[in-house]
């Protein structure tokens, strides 16, 4: 009996210890559904904007439990005013400016008899210049007005001749006319003969006007000229000792025209050249050329800006020069075939010579924002059917939501605008407004949409 008895109530124990756990476990179970909404065998499943039914039409406020709140884990962020509603990143580089590259040429053609040192011209400056000065070189630094380079031309002596031979015949014709002037008072020479040669006399003033101006539009200066007046009236005193002109008849002196760097040296001594030939090129590098190359389909905008655009270049050769200010006012009317890339041209000031052409930059185009937006997270923001929607938590002290439809204007990886003001046919539709500072649902925004869809 006592066996039977033992064995009666161990029977008892198990049972009660195994409906026990059965009771635990199925309490576990339905406080795990009641949490999740999910059975303690099913894997939670993510949730996407398309597990919305947006058939569903939702109230435009909402209030919540604190613990509601906490257990969807809602984040908020601040809408904002952008500063700009995209921000291009551009490539580039400098170049010279064309309008500071000058093509140093010879007025006339001829033979170079010299070209200068480092310390100028030894015909020049005899005295001065010494006899193992190094030559001009590419990338020497020069003054304007430095002279550069000697040449012989035959052709400007023979402009030179042609001014002092008409000068010549120009004072034999004035001498001519004076007598002419005594003859015809008495007779001795008729009214025509006289007039005839008034006109000789016009044809050389004429002439000689016209030898002192070609002069002039080669560039001959007014001391060059006078010397060869000066020159043809020793010739008619016949100072035959005196023949200092010779030595300057044929010669050209060619000057910098502008200060800079010489970029071209293209000559040596004896070598003959014409009118058109590149004796040198002289760039001032004060002002370098900016070229940015922005794709192809943001030109549009870039177009709709005010000109110039300021932009800011770095140096990616040189970080130490940091932020530079440059002005872009010109834009290239073809696209680029190869990369489908624009160009955008402006200058940017280089005084102390520390930006070098052709270096590679990088600059930032800001697109002002249109007025009337606001910039949120593009987590805070859910498409539900054709409708965007958003949460605002217009007082975190609550937890109180509004429900807004709200018109979007444009996306980006990161943020959306949003407008912060309708139009009264846009508030007709049902869209709502997002004003700066307003707090919206960032975190956790699909989990409340189902909550309330499910509600």
């Amino acid at each position: 009996m006592s066996n039977s008895s033992g064995k009666m109530r161990l029977s008892k124990v198990i049972l009660l210890a195994v409906a026990s756990i059965l009771v635990v476990g199925l309490s576990w179970a339905f406080l795990q559904y009641r949490r999740t909404g999910k059975g303690p065998d099913e894997t939670p499943q993510k949730l996407t904007s398309k597990d919305v039914d947006p058939n569903r039409v939702l109230a435009d406020f909402h209030e919540l439990t604190a613990s509601t709140v906490q257990a969807m884990n809602l984040k908020t962020s601040v809408a904002k005013v952008p500063r700009f509603s995209k921000v291009l990143h551009l490539r580039g580089s400098l170049a010279i400016d064309s309008n500071r590259l000058s093509h140093v040429h010879a007025r006339f053609p001829g033979t170079i008899f010299e070209l200068a040192s480092v310390e100028g011209l030894k015909s020049l400056q005899p005295k001065s210049v010494s006899s193992n000065a190094r030559p001009l070189q590419n990338f020497d630094e020069v003054k304007q007005g430095i002279p550069l380079a000697v040449i012989w031309s035959k052709d400007l002596g023979e402009k030179k001749s042609a001014l002092a031979s008409a000068l010549a015949q120009l004072r034999l014709d004035i001498q001519t006319l004076e007598r002419f002037k005594a003859l015809t008072a008495t007779g001795a020479i008729s009214d025509r003969e006289y007039r005839e040669q008034q006109a000789k006399v016009e044809q050389g003033q004429i002439a000689a006007f016209t030898a002192e101006r070609t002069l002039n539009a080669y560039l001959v200066t007014d001391a060059e000229i006078q010397q060869v007046k000066d020159s043809a009236d020793k010739i008619h005193r016949n100072l035959d000792a005196d023949k200092s002109y010779a030595a300057d008849w044929p010669r050209v002196v060619v000057y910098a025209p502008i200060s800079g760097v010489i970029v071209e040296k293209n000559t040596t001594v004896g070598e003959v050249v014409d009118a058109n030939a590149d004796l040198f090129k002289i760039a001032d590098l004060s002002v370098l050329t900016v070229w940015l190359h922005p794709y192809e389909e943001d030109l549009a905008v870039l177009e709709q800006l005010p000109k110039p655009l300021k932009v800011t270049i770095t140096i990616p050769g040189n970080e130490e020069i940091g932020e530079l200010e440059c002005e872009i006012d010109r834009f290239s009317p073809m696209i680029d075939p190869n990369e489908h890339m624009a160009l955008l041209i402006g200058s940017v000031k280089n005084p102390e010579r520390k930006l070098l052409a052709n270096q590679f930059v990088r600059a930032d185009v800001g697109i002002p924002v249109e007025k009337g937006l606001v910039e949120i997270p593009s987590n805070a923001m859910i498409d539900v059917g054709n409708d965007c929607i958003v949460y605002v938590h217009p007082d975190t002290s609550n937890p109180n939501f509004h429900r807004r439809r709200v018109s979007v204007v444009q996306r980006y990886f990161d943020v959306v605008y949003v407008r912060s003001e309708l139009t009264d046919e846009q508030k007709q539709k049902g869209l709502q407004e997002i004003h700066a500072n307003d707090a919206v649902v960032s975190g956790g925004l699909l989990e409340l949409e189902d909550y309330l869809q499910q509600r």
